[in-house]
C-alpha cells in the first residue's frame, strides 16, 4: 500500500514548526492569501476520495503548491552534498551546460565540477561552498528566465 502526501497537511506542519508563515506562502506562490487560508483549512476537513466540492486550488496552482510543500517538508532534509550533486546534474542535463561552463561561471576548476558530479564530499570545502552558492544562483537565473 502506498500513501500520498497531503500538501495542505505538509504545509500546516511546516507553518506550525515556524519554517514559514502563511504570508510567506502567499509571497512564494503569488496565490491569494484567502485562497491559501481556505486550502490549508479545507485540507484538514476533507476526507480522501471523491467529493462534490470543487477543489480549492486548481490546475497549475495545485501543482506548484504540491511541489513547494514537498520541497519544504521533505526536500530541506536532504543531504547538502546530494543537493549540490542534484543542482549540478540539473545544470548539465536540463540546461546543457558542460562542466567547463559551470567551472568558468563558478570560478572553480573543471576537475572540481566533475568530482562534485560524482562525489561532492571529495571536493575541498571552500571550492564546494563556492560551487554550491554559484550553482544555486545559476538555477535561480534559469528559473527566472523560464518564467519570463
Amino acid at each position: 500500500m502506498t500513501t500520498t502526501a497531503d500538501p495542505a497537511d505538509q504545509l500546516r506542519s511546516v507553518i506550525a514548526a515556524g519554517g514559514i508563515s502563511e504570508d510567506a506562502l502567499h509571497a512564494m506562490t503569488g496565490i491569494a492569501s484567502e485562497t491559501l487560508a481556505h486550502f490549508l483549512r479545507a485540507g484538514a476537513a476533507e476526507s480522501p476520495g471523491l467529493s462534490t466540492n470543487p477543489p480549492v486550488l486548481t490546475g497549475n496552482d495545485s501543482v506548484r503548491v504540491s511541489l513547494l510543500a514537498a520541497c519544504l517538508a521533505d526536500g530541506m532534509q536532504s543531504d547538502n552534498d546530494e543537493r549540490l550533486k542534484g543542482i549540478l546534474e540539473s545544470l548539465t542535463i536540463e540546461c546543457r551546460l558542460t562542466p567547463g561552463n559551470i567551472a568558468r561561471l563558478a570560478g572553480v576548476g573543471v576537475e572540481d565540477v566533475e568530482l562534485a558530479l560524482n562525489d561532492p564530499h571529495a571536493v575541498p570545502l571552500d571550492k564546494r561552498y563556492a560551487l554550491a552558492i554559484k550553482s544555486s544562483f545559476l538555477i535561480t537565473a534559469v528559473n527566472q528566465a523560464r518564467r519570463q
